[in-house]
């Protein structure tokens, strides 16, 4: 069966790739299906993708390593030179040296062609197209220069490459990058999604993806278990629809405690966002200098003071249901003022920007608000570098749940949301989103979300999805340029579906 693109068919869960190697011949045994078949099945899954994506090609270059990956690179040769086509296979290891079903594979390819290539006698200006079968799930700590040669030759080639698996130099675990990683067009993961492929730099080098299943992917998805998910609309929960005698009491009270001195666009974003995306009513406490600003064509922004003793205005923050703290907040003695008043409130938080600088200068655990750190303010949440939390976003993103509780956004490419216990892949979102605002209105939203759905961990990902989902609605008219504001018309269609 032709392999299926991500995009058109989203799976509920990731795995991390241990528990696919380990498990799918379990799977596959349970089906009467050898570990050799299942290796016929993946070659041909990859011929089968690159024929449809390809129709005009008449050369390939086929590069293999020393493990099973290199097994599905030589079934996809020994297809492809069958076919008629013009077939180099370079290997890293001679035929002696493979062991298993990979030797097998390999010895019928080589019944048909003889032999390998030599890289010295490629006629590189006739390659089409280059599939990628060096690596796959197989990498583990640096590369050898010999393997780090072959990948850079590959893309030095400036052809289109697919990737047998995944990407060759790719964490299929982290996301992480070794010293050299081959970058694909597409991608052919295989019986089930690995999680590495969906966040960090992996979104630079996997190209497109796609999924073919092999005969058991559907076997192997009800019998094991994982706990990563793919944050996209359709395995999430739908908002609940507004009551037809509903009030704006029943929508929720958002308070937000933003906007020092010098950053009234980061309340402007933060508030509206909150209002676009279904909070009944919005209370702002910023500067006394950007209230003028904010307001500004913008009056459904009710202001607040703290500082403010008289009983009515105390009253009115008291009936917040949910507290934003941190766009444009600094760090001063205004910005810890409020601060401090927010964790006082015993009210659900949503903690952004300086909200999380000043929480990394004293740490303190609540099961009770939503973290949504970008790398930088990971990176001080957890005492580390910037480079620490990039080489396992996974690994970051939990630690930053089990030593501060709650629900932990790690922004980026890929943004991942975890309550310490479960990992959400988010699925959608683009380039265009690295723009200053984009934080302040995710904040907002989150802030709605959060009165519209019981689980917080789930609201969490409903209001990620949104938030890049109007991103990538926005950015049709282009990426450069996206602005965060061009965001509000269309989380309002989305909170609505």
């Amino acid at each position: 069966m032709l392999p299926i693109k991500l995009q058109a068919s989203i799976p509920q869960h990731a795995y991390h790739a241990e528990l696919v190697k380990n498990n799918e011949g379990k799977i596959a045994e349970q089906k009467g299906i050898t570990l050799y078949q299942l290796m016929e099945s993946a070659g041909l899954a990859a011929f089968e993708l690159f024929k449809q994506q390809w129709p005009q090609a008449k050369t390939v270059l086929v590069v293999c390593g020393r493990g099973n990956n290199a097994g599905d690179g030589f079934v996809f040769a020994r297809l492809a030179k069958a076919a008629g086509l013009t077939v180099y296979l370079h290997a890293l290891a001679s035929f002696d040296d493979y062991q298993g079903d990979a030797a097998l594979a390999s010895e019928k390819y080589l019944k048909i062609a003889g032999e390998f290539s030599s890289l010295d006698n490629i006629a590189k200006e006739k390659i089409d197209v280059v599939i990628d079968a060096i690596l796959g799930t197989g990498i583990k700590g640096a590369l050898k220069p010999n393997y780090r040669e072959l990948i850079e030759f590959v893309n030095v080639l400036n052809k289109p490459v697919l990737s047998i698996d995944l990407p060759s130099g790719l964490n299929a675990n982290t996301g992480q990058v070794s010293d050299a990683c081959i970058k694909a067009k597409l991608s052919v993961c295989f019986i089930a999604l690995k999680q590495g492929m969906l966040t960090g730099e992996a979104k630079n080098y996997c190209g497109d993806i796609y999924i073919a299943g092999l005969g058991i992917a559907d076997e192997f998805a009800n019998q094991v278990p994982s706990n990563i998910l793919i944050n996209h609309r359709s395995n999430l929960p739908q908002l609940t629809k507004r009551l037809a005698a509903g009030h704006k009491g029943n929508s929720g009270f958002v308070l937000a405690l933003a906007g020092n001195k010098g950053m009234p666009g980061a309340a402007r974003l933060c508030t509206e966002a909150a209002l676009r995306s279904g909070a009944g009513l919005l209370a702002l406490a910023c500067h006394v200098e950007n209230k003028s600003i904010v307001v500004s064509n913008r009056p459904e922004i009710m202001l607040v003071d703290i500082d403010n003793n008289e009983k009515s205005e105390q009253q009115k923050i008291a009936k917040a249901n949910v507290i934003v703290i941190g766009p444009g907040l600094g760090t001063d003695n205004w910005a810890q003022r409020h601060f401090d008043f927010a964790l006082a409130q015993q009210k659900r938080l949503i903690v952004d920007a300086d909200g999380l600088n000043l929480l990394a200068k004293k740490p303190r655990f609540n099961e009770n608000w939503v973290l949504t750190p970008h790398p930088g303010e990971a990176a001080r949440l957890l005492g580390v570098s910037v480079a620490e939390v990039e080489n396992d976003r996974f690994a970051a993103v939990q630690a930053i749940a089990l030593k501060y509780g709650g629900i932990v956004v790690l922004k980026g490419a890929g943004t991942l949301i975890c309550d310490g216990k479960r990992v959400a892949i988010n699925f959608s979102g683009n380039p265009g989103m690295a723009s200053g605002g984009m934080g302040d209105v995710l904040s907002g939203i989150l802030a709605a979300l959060s009165l519209q759905l019981d689980d917080l961990f789930y609201a969490t990902c409903q209001g990620v999805d949104i938030h890049s989902q109007a991103a990538d609605i926005a950015a049709k008219e282009g990426e450069k340029g996206l602005l965060a504001s061009d965001l509000f018309p269309y989380i309002r269609q989305l909170v609505n579906l």
